[in-house]
């Protein structure tokens, strides 16, 4: 029985010994890999609440504080919509019997993430920084719009524009710390981007301007863009090496 109660006591210091140790770990440059996947609070342009994403992180780590530099990479697809229609062209009308436009959303980012890292206690830290990337939304669109059996137009469109813009985005969060090898994050994104929305009037004349992002251009054809901001709850695992 002795016995027992001794490894028993030799097991329990080993846990509180490693778990002392997790926070405590070697000085200076380490390398991590994360894996993430985080959901927005909206579905904004009909984008998926979900995201996904992944990490390579270089990590210098001085006292109870650490600094990381890290070079990612965010996705997040969007579902196929029927998007509403504008406004007719004077003297015309649209029938939705003869008319459907389709369109699909996605949204990808290349970016660096800058944070400081501070220990809390054995097991947890908190941090805090900003995801600097270009945020790249995809507009894929096809439209056959026209009046009841298409008796004065039919109009037919595609497209697949993208818009690129600087994004900054702050984060702030909490690490659990698993073993020396790996670890838990939970982050707050404000995920920054520019949405763009293309835009037809039913019955317009067509031109034969050209346009980079439509095929069989019509007058008054445009792309509407819109800043966004939204809100994603992050988690992430870590691996180290």
């Amino acid at each position: 029985m002795l016995r027992g109660i001794y490894n028993t006591g030799r097991i329990a210091a080993l846990v509180v010994l490693g778990s002392s140790f997790l926070l405590a770990q070697d000085k200076g440059l380490g390398f991590e890999f994360k894996l993430r996947a985080s959901s927005s609070t909206t579905t904004q342009d009909n984008l998926n609440a979900s995201a996904f994403g992944l990490g390579f992180n270089m990590r210098y780590a001085f006292g109870e504080s650490a600094l990381n530099a890290e070079l990612g990479y965010f996705y997040k697809p969007g579902r196929q919509f029927r998007a509403p229609y504008d406004t007719p062209a004077t003297g015309k009308t649209i029938d939705p019997n003869y008319s459907v436009d389709s369109r699909k959303n996605s949204l990808n980012e290349v970016n660096v993430r800058l944070s400081y890292e501070k220990v809390l206690d054995k097991s947890w830290s908190a941090q805090f920084g900003l995801q600097i990337g270009q945020a790249k939304f995809r507009h894929e669109y096809i439209g056959d719009l026209g009046d009841t059996g298409w008796a004065t137009y039919e109009d037919t469109y595609n497209g697949t524009p993208t818009k690129a813009a600087l994004s900054l985005s702050p984060f702030v969060g909490f690490a659990y710390h698993i073993n020396q090898d790996s670890a838990f994050e939970f982050n707050v994104v404000a995920q920054s981007y520019n949405a763009i929305s293309f835009h037809h009037t039913p019955g317009a004349a067509q031109t034969n301007a050209s346009s980079s992002y439509v095929s069989g251009a019509y007058v008054g054809d445009r792309l509407e863009e819109n800043k966004r901001t939204s809100l994603h709850y992050e988690i992430g695992y870590v691996f180290r090496f």
